[in-house]
């Protein structure tokens, strides 16, 4: 007997939006009670380093109706003063701002939950960390300087894509980044480790070379590994790498040329290439814009 599974696509913005709509309706019947307890109390303190500039971010977000800061007039650029006023208990939208204190709260404690039965139970969990983060995020809003604002992140022209890959979050500024000792990724790591016992770094190789993109750029072709370390002319001669121009000169050779042009193949070489030896190389590049 065959079994047919049919799953019909998912409205995740209504879904996001019923369970939003639900637990506002419940935090108003016990926030003074949730907001009151000593177990919230810890939290908040352990966490308000982010859990304040998050719940600011998300007041701004849905006031602005865009996640773009850069469209957040005066708070735009973000200030611990700004912040402070943002959250205070004298400000009118002060419900809005617990209210996403209440939702982190209580994912901490259901993932410390799941944590916690897991552990017991001899089963590992494993966090996943992405190597980006979204230019339009509470932490490019907060650590400006920490991020390549002008640049986009992706992967070069390969085997799998000739155009190469565009991902859209810009790249990290490691030298401001080590002034303090990576402080931003430490603190990342040492939250994940209140729930998990092993990571997945996603991308691991982006820590010491990624494929960096102005931030204009469409595809993944206009691009250049940072950071890099450079390699010097003479250093490759001493590995038995001399012919330099055929390497990194574009070139055809005349097989391909018979091969795509048929009879006009003469035509076009004469017209679009130079004859160098057992090869055509391209006299110009027609890029498309």
């Amino acid at each position: 007997m065959t079994c047919f599974w049919y799953v019909q696509d998912v409205d995740y913005e209504a879904t996001m939006a019923t369970k939003l709509s639900i637990a506002k309706k419940v935090f108003m019947q016990e926030k003074d009670l949730i907001l009151n307890s000593s177990s919230f109390h810890n939290f908040f303190s352990e966490n308000e380093d982010w859990l304040k500039p998050y719940a600011a971010f998300c007041f701004l977000r849905d006031f602005f109706e865009t996640s773009d800061h850069s469209q957040w007039g005066c708070f735009s650029n973000y200030s611990k003063d700004k912040l402070e006023k943002l959250v205070s208990k004298d400000a009118l939208h002060y419900d809005t701002i617990c209210f996403h204190y209440y939702i982190q709260f209580h994912l901490h404690l259901q993932l410390s939950e799941a944590a916690e039965y897991a552990r017991a139970k001899g089963v590992v969990l494993k966090g996943d960390l992405p190597i980006g983060v979204d230019r339009n995020s509470v932490d490019t809003w907060v650590y400006p300087t920490l991020f390549r604002m002008n640049t986009s992140t992706g992967a070069p022209p390969d085997y799998f894509a000739k155009n190469g890959q565009n991902w859209g979050f810009p790249t990290y500024n490691w030298e401001e980044m080590s002034k303090d000792n990576y402080g931003w990724w430490r603190a990342r790591l040492t939250q994940m480790g209140k729930y998990f016992t092993a990571y997945r770094i996603d991308h691991i190789l982006g820590f010491f070379r990624i494929w960096e993109l102005p931030d204009h750029a469409m595809t993944g072709l206009i691009g250049k590994f940072r950071p890099s370390i450079p390699l010097s002319q003479e250093e490759l001669e001493r590995e038995g790498i001399w012919d330099f121009d055929r390497l990194t000169r574009p070139y055809v050779r005349k097989e391909f040329l018979q091969e795509n042009f048929g009879d006009s193949w003469i035509l076009i070489a004469a017209n679009f290439f130079k004859e160098y030896l057992d090869r055509y190389e391209v006299m110009f590049i027609l890029h498309l814009l």
